[in-house]
């Protein structure tokens, strides 16, 4: 008998090299797969393109929140930017432990609403930095109901193990989202201080949980070792000890005192003893949790010249430490997308008030 054939749908509003190549066109726009694939530039017929331009506009980032206000109702949208997640866009904290994030997680992501927003919405800024999707609205949307449902969950104490880690796993996904956002230093710093507040309950001593962590500094050590290149360069330590050592003359208050320190003991441990000025750096991303709900107020408002300033050198003596702290993504299998860190400092240096901006100079 003779065999039918399999039936298909053809592609009627494919872009000219998808035609060309006679292969089914994703129609996407304003570029389809295979030209991003191809890194072609992708164009299409005109009237197609006045057949888009006729097609109704997107909704706003709060018409997509009400949209999308329903719990468990996503869109076809979402599960791509889940997909994307799932591939190349999840943290590569904790370290060598990909498997947390690809199968541990979104084994129980379903059960919390805060979570799945946290990973989509960090999906969302990761696949607008890396691609042309234009899902930076996506990616505000579901930030603003990650966030209230996470405030929601946060005013009661976790039942279940798996809470705890849905909490620890919702802060770190937007931590890692706010260093995609121009604007979003002041997050980044509150969701850092949520995740070691909720390490506080003892989420990473519990060998139950997924984020227990045994041998971290161990592992780090290790790749030192195994690593044959030059950590730090020295004219670039030189010049942040001087800038680090001018800004003792600021007026600091006893706790800012306290980061300052760290900062100095970083770069001088980062001459020879690299797995030392790693120690030290990460202090610095916990002290502001050890600090009153006031004082960690004080040190993130931009008002605070003094506080501003620190959290420039801050800032740049991550830059210096870049070939350290790479050593962290040793065997990461996502992708790193640029971030809006560096460009944090500008708006830094535009903020302080000008007696106060030769402070900012070395960053």
């Amino acid at each position: 008998k003779p065999v039918p054939r399999k039936g298909h749908t053809k592609s009627r509003r494919g872009c000219y090299h998808c035609k060309r190549r006679r292969i089914k066109c994703s129609e996407r726009h304003p570029e389809c797969n295979h030209c991003i694939k191809a890194g072609l530039r992708c164009e299409y017929p005109a009237n197609i393109i006045q057949t888009l331009q006729r097609a109704p506009s997107s909704p706003s980032p709060q018409e997509m929140v009400n949209l999308r206000s329903t719990p468990g109702m996503f869109t076809m949208a979402d599960m791509r930017l889940f997909h994307h997640f799932l591939i190349t866009a999840y943290p590569h904290l904790p370290v060598g432990a990909d498997k947390i994030w690809i199968t541990v997680i979104p084994s129980f992501a379903h059960n919390y609403e805060y979570l799945i927003h946290s990973i989509l919405a960090l999906a969302a800024s990761h696949l607008d930095a890396v691609s042309s999707a234009n899902v930076a609205e996506e990616a505000i949307s579901h930030r603003i109901l990650a966030v209230k449902a996470l405030n929601d969950a946060l005013s009661v104490p976790p039942k279940t193990g798996n809470e705890r880690d849905a909490r620890m796993a919702a802060a770190l996904a937007l931590a890692f989202q706010s260093s995609h956002l121009q604007d979003g230093l002041l997050e980044f710093l509150t969701m850092v201080r949520g995740c070691n507040l909720i390490a506080l309950q003892g989420t990473l001593d519990n060998v139950d949980s997924a984020f227990y962590v045994n041998g971290h500094l161990a592992t780090i050590r290790t790749r030192m070792c195994a690593s044959q290149q030059n950590f730090v360069d020295l004219d670039d330590l030189d010049l942040a000890a001087l800038s680090i050592h001018d800004i003792e003359l600021l007026n600091m208050t006893d706790w800012e005192k306290r980061f300052w320190h760290a900062l100095t003991q970083t770069v001088e441990s980062a001459y020879d003893r690299p797995i030392q000025a790693y120690t030290t750096f990460v202090q610095l991303y916990n002290i502001p949790s050890q600090w009153t709900h006031d004082e960690f107020q004080s040190f993130i408002d931009p008002n605070n010249g003094v506080a501003q300033i620190l959290l420039a050198h801050f800032i740049a003596l991550q830059a210096v430490l870049t070939p350290i702290l790479m050593l962290e993504r040793v065997g990461f299998q996502g992708i790193d997308a640029p971030t809006s860190v560096l460009g944090w400092v500008d708006g830094i240096y535009k903020n302080v008030p000008p007696e106060l901006r030769h402070y900012m100079e070395w960053p």
